[in-house]
Formats: C-alpha cells, sequence, structure tokens
C-alpha cells in the first residue's frame, strides 16, 4: 500500500501550502518596501485588511507588476493606470489615495475631492476608508471653507475616537477654527486635549499651537 504521505493528493496539497506561503511572503515584501512611503499607519491598515481579506491569495506576479508601477508612478495618468488595472489588489487603494495626495499638493483640492470620494464610492468598505474622510475635511479647508472643515474635522474625530488618524483630526479642528476666528473655541479644544494626551508625543503639537493662539 502506498504511504499517505506520498500520495498524489497530499503533494498536490503541499505544493498549494508552499504556493501560499510565498505569496504570503511577496505581500509582506510589498508592505516593508512601500511601507515607508504610505507610513505607519496606513502600513498597518493595510496588514488588518490582509489579515482579514486574504489579500495573500493574489498571484506574486500581479503583486509584483502592480508594485513596480505603483513605485514608479509619478503622474496623475500613471497612478490612474495602477487604479485601472490593479484596481482589486492591495496597491489599487494605494494608488487611489496617492492619486488624490498629488492633486492636492498641486493646489488642485477640488479633483483632490473628487478622487477621495471616488474611493469612498470604489472601497466604501476598505480599512483605509478613514484616510479619504479625513482628506475631504482638508480639501474643505484648502477650499477656504474654515468653520466647515472644523465640523468637518470634528465629526471625524467623534467617528474614528480611537483611530491613529483622531489626534490629527483634533488638532486640525483647532487649526480650523483659529483660521475662522473662533479663538475661544479652538483654546478650548487644544486645553481639553492636552488635559487627555499629557506625557504623549502630541502633546508638543498642541503646545505649540496653543502658544500661536497667544501671539
Amino acid at each position: 500500500m502506498m504511504d499517505r504521505e506520498h500520495t498524489p493528493g497530499h503533494e498536490d496539497l503541499l505544493k498549494k501550502q508552499a504556493l501560499k506561503e510565498q505569496e504570503v511572503h511577496e505581500v509582506l515584501g510589498f508592505l516593508k518596501r512601500y511601507g515607508k512611503l504610505i507610513g505607519t499607519g496606513l502600513l498597518a491598515a493595510i496588514i488588518a485588511v490582509i489579515a482579514s481579506r486574504g489579500f495573500a491569495n493574489y498571484k506574486a506576479s500581479n503583486l509584483a507588476k502592480a508594485e513596480q508601477m505603483l513605485m514608479s508612478a509619478r503622474t496623475p495618468q500613471q497612478l490612474e493606470e495602477v487604479v485601472s488595472k490593479y484596481g482589486s489588489t492591495p496597491t489599487g487603494p494605494i494608488a487611489l489615495l496617492n492619486l488624490a495626495k498629488l492633486f492636492f499638493n498641486s493646489g488642485d483640492p477640488a479633483q483632490a475631492r473628487v478622487q477621495y470620494e471616488r474611493f469612498l464610492k470604489k472601497y466604501n468598505n476598505h480599512d483605509l476608508r478613514p484616510v479619504a474622510e479625513l482628506g475631504l475635511a482638508y480639501c474643505t479647508e484648502a477650499d477656504g471653507n474654515f468653520a466647515g472643515a472644523a465640523a468637518q474635522f470634528s465629526e471625524f474625530a467623534k467617528k474614528h475616537s480611537t483611530s491613529y488618524l483622531h489626534p490629527i483630526a483634533i488638532l486640525s479642528v483647532a487649526r480650523c477654527m483659529e483660521q475662522a476666528g473662533q479663538i475661544s473655541d479652538a483654546r478650548i479644544v487644544l486645553e481639553d486635549f492636552l488635559a487627555e494626551n499629557a506625557g504623549t508625543s502630541w502633546a508638543s503639537s498642541a503646545e505649540n499651537a496653543l502658544k500661536q493662539l497667544t501671539k
């Protein structure tokens, strides 16, 4: 009788497991290399997505091609190509967020808003959804609607109270309030933030913002 450990069925399972492990390493390699560009917060979110939704099942070759295109993309057209070709891979959402950021940094908040809204529609349940939501608030601020932006940042902070983006949102609330001439309200926000985050890495940012209010 043939040894069970050496049956064709068992060997096929071993091969499939080896391929799956290889694909996992490819995904983690992608994250390790690209993590410096997207930041530790987004990196953690993407790792969570991989763990919960099985992105490791994508073929290693597709991931490699998508990564190469993303790393070399410098223009809106190049990022759009990544989104179009590899929108269903882990690279797609990052490329779309980068596209929005590229427009924003180039002084085009209107087009950035279009891309952030596109992200929310295309990747509605994605773990990086909060990044796009925060991006929309930044676009409102860039439009000069400081009171509206303060309200958006405040709503974001309430909705994502445990997010790594929460401190950024609170400090943005204060900044927009200051620009809207709501100095007293901005001071209250910063003082409350300091009371809750004394001794953290965010404390110095809040202290500096408070000093700016007194000038």
